[in-house]
């Protein structure tokens, strides 16, 4: 907690007007644009002691990951812009100025999400609302954008850390990291270069056939390096390469009754297993970055390339392993099993190219124009398995090879005419298409397309976006924003299985779903800067949700329904002294418009994963212990209850997760030489709430008629401390 970060990180927190973000494609104030966006200094997480994807988002109302099994699993939701068992994601994840993770469904890309550690985190931008008309098709609900440090070409700096914490009934965790700062050619070029380890202790304990302490422990580590060459004062490149790897020993479920919302083998933290669930996700990402200022207008060149790779280990409860020994004779498993469980690998290789001019400020006319293109290349490789009984060796029920091809192509612009010096009208579109193939060979007694298939299509979109602000003075900004935004169709497998034959309803594709959100904002400051307050409402109309369900023995894709989204979103900080009071609180009103009796879903049923009422307090005290700087500070966060599924849904059961109240305290001292001393306890009432459960319908249908209902809970109480040694 060095002195000059301190005061970075309070101007970010009270004057809102002056937070730097890049929302719109341009380093601007966040009062001057026109939508709902927040911006959360990675220093203020780490004081925090939040350490992954679950925690950062936990202070954001009406930001919600809903995890399906720890660190890297599960699904972001934005303004309740969620069916629960998604195809493909409704927000989107930069690092900078590149998308990280897949696109479609059958790169398991609404189960899978890059998890980052804090890695050389400058801060985290939430953009709220459809995102689509500067990034593209996945941005419905919003986007989350980690926005890195940059090399700095005139100062040799740096820092080291380490993080030690206990959790309750779990133990020791600690984290170690680092970041030089090297200028190579003073005010030309620099190397920035940053390296992280984390080892979690595990909370969830195994029982039954293969029982363990601490199953899920996850080893985090990654590394980033950056060289950045200011070649002149108009051209300038940015070379970066990253990689992440997490390494968890089991999945963060617990086994829950559908019927009561209990634990049902031993204790809250308790899962039943028969195989051991071992989870891996590897990040690699290389981007390059070219930029030179004309003078009229600037040209950005970027440039992307990765390889996210998730591999996972499921085991199936006792209930189907006990009906797959009686029915197995029927379709060809002729041995005894004593497990039964699923082992998935996922691979997607990535190539994105961007190519934006934006011009200058001027006094009349702004705009910005460009062209995408994004390619990507999944990998699937699926066995369905178990141990033979007696042993030795495995019985393979079904291998699944999958390979699909995603190739999206994109032109969009936006135009702001300054109409007065206080008023402001802007216009934005952007024309994408996309071509899909679709491949797949499988074999094993219950495969349902035997000897594979390959698909291919071709489809467009449009998003659009028009936004009226208003500005009377330098601290007051109203604003008024339409767009649109979509999740492209997809390619999916003829369903024929081998147990129930032919689906009749199927069909081998499913068309983009789309939204158009209408919202109307007021940022503002108040008595002399002390009172900073952001208002908003918002209309969103869903169209053609993309379902997943169940039926006839098979999972498919429909076009099925409406939804609508109302909601109210409030932000306030106040600074009187040493005092800082902050609060955050959003209304959300998601339901859908009509039922689907085919499904068993009714009108008006509210949709998965969205809390009516969520809200974020805290409090700081700055001032001074034995001469040195020093904090306390408590933060509260609540959570009306949500729903894991559609109420009545018959192929996708709904696990209810209930309301929750939670409350995090933090101190900490700057000693000498900037040495920063943190102090956190997260979870300090030891509220132990499920807050997150598994969208495998396989699973949830046994659950329906008494099995487990995997759920995720929070994490324990944790105490911890940090300290960061400037350089």
């Amino acid at each position: 907690m060095r002195p000059t970060q301190d005061k970075a990180a309070t101007k970010h927190a009270v004057t809102l007007g002056e937070v730097m973000v890049t929302a719109d494609r341009r380093r601007e104030p966040s009062r001057e644009v026109p939508m709902h966006v927040d911006e959360v200094p990675a220093s203020r997480l780490r004081r925090l002691g939040a350490q992954s994807l679950g925690d950062y988002v936990s202070y954001q109302p009406g930001v919600f990951f809903a995890s399906q099994g720890g660190a890297g699993q599960g699904q972001l939701v934005m303004r309740g812009v969620s069916t629960g068992n998604q195809t493909s994601p409704t927000v989107s994840v930069y690092i900078d100025d590149v998308p990280v993770g897949g696109s479609t469904v059958y790169a398991a890309a609404a189960t899978f999400v890059f998890d980052p550690a804090l890695l050389d985190l400058d801060h985290i931008e939430f953009l709220f609302g459809p995102q689509g008309t500067l990034y593209g098709a996945g941005s419905m609900g919003g986007l989350i954008k980690y926005v890195t440090h940059q090399p700095d070409t005139d100062r040799f700096g740096g820092n080291a850390g380490v993080d030690i914490s206990h959790t309750q009934g779990a133990g020791m965790g600690y984290t170690e990291h680092a970041t030089l700062n090297l200028p190579l050619v003073k005010g030309v070029a620099a190397l920035r270069a940053s390296v992280f380890d984390r080892h979690s202790a595990g909370v969830y304990r195994a029982v039954g056939e293969t029982p363990a302490s601490g199953a899920d422990r996850t080893h985090t580590r990654g590394a980033r390096v950056q060289l950045q060459v200011d070649a002149s004062s108009r051209l300038s490149f940015n070379l970066s390469a990253m990689a992440q790897k997490i390494a968890a020993d089991g999945l963060s479920m617990a086994d829950y009754s559908l019927a009561t919302g209990q634990p049902i083998s031993g204790g809250p933290y308790h899962r039943r297993l028969n195989h051991r669930e071992p989870f891996s996700q590897t990040l690699q990402l290389y981007a390059f970055r070219a930029g030179y200022e004309f003078g009229w207008a600037h040209l950005d060149w970027i440039s992307s390339y990765q390889n996210f790779v998730n591999r996972s280990v499921q085991d199936y409860p006792d209930g189907f392993l006990a009906l797959l020994n009686v029915l197995g004779p029927a379709f060809g498993v002729d041995r005894q099993l004593s497990s039964l469980y699923v082992d998935s690998r996922y691979d997607v290789h990535k190539t994105s190219q961007e190519m934006r001019l934006t011009s200058r400020k001027g006094e009349h006319i702004d705009w910005l124009a460009g062209m995408w293109f994004n390619r990507e290349e999944a990998w699937e490789q699926y066995a369905l398995e178990g141990a033979n009984l007696p042993p030795p060796g495995n019985s393979v029920l079904l291998t699944q090879r999958v390979n699909a091809r995603f190739e999206e192509y994109a032109g969009y612009g936006n135009v702001t005419w300054h109409v007065t010096p206080t008023m402001d009208v802007s216009a934005g579109l952007r024309a994408s298409g996309n071509a899909q193939q679709l491949s797949n060979v499988e074999s094993g007694a219950v495969a349902g397309s035997a000897g594979g298939f390959r698909e291919h299509m071709i489809s467009d979109d449009i998003t659009k976006m028009l936004t009226f602000s208003y500005r009377p003075d330098k601290t007051h900004s109203y604003y008024l924003r339409a767009s649109t935004g979509y999740r492209p169709g997809g390619l999916q497998a003829p369903v024929t299985s081998t147990i129930f034959g032919a689906n009749p309803g199927a069909k081998n594709s499913f068309g983009s779903d789309t939204l158009q959100s209408y919202e109307l904002g007021y940022k503002g400051s108040h008595l002399d800067g002390r009172l900073n307050i952001g208002a908003d409402v918002y209309d969103i109309e869903w169209h053609r949700m993309q379902l997943i369900t169940y039926t006839v023995g098979n999972a498919i894709i429909e076009n099925t329904g409406d939804a609508r989204i109302d909601g109210l979103e409030l932000q306030a900080t106040w600074r009187d002294g040493p005092w800082l009071l902050s609060g955050s609180g959003a209304w959300t009103d998601a339901r859908t418009l009509e039922g689907n009796p085919q499904q068993g879903i009714a009108a008006h049923a509210r949709l998965p994963y969205s809390a009516r009422i969520a809200t974020t307090l805290a409090a700081k005290y700055t001032g001074r212990f034995h001469g040195h700087e020093s904090y306390v500070g408590a933060t509260v966060r609540v959570s009306s209850r949500r729903h894991a599924g559609f109420p009545g849904d018959a192929s996708d059961p709904d696990f209810k997760l209930p309301g929750y109240g939670m409350l995090d305290l933090d101190a900490g001292v700057v000693l000498r030489h900037g040495i920063d001393v943190d102090v956190y306890l997260r979870n300090a009432l030891d509220r132990r709430v499920p807050v997150g459960a598994l969208n495998d319908q396989s699973i949830n249908f046994l659950a329906s008629v008494g099995g487990p209902m995997l759920v995720h809970l929070t994490t324990p109480r944790t105490l911890g401390v940090s300290v960061e040694v400037p350089f």
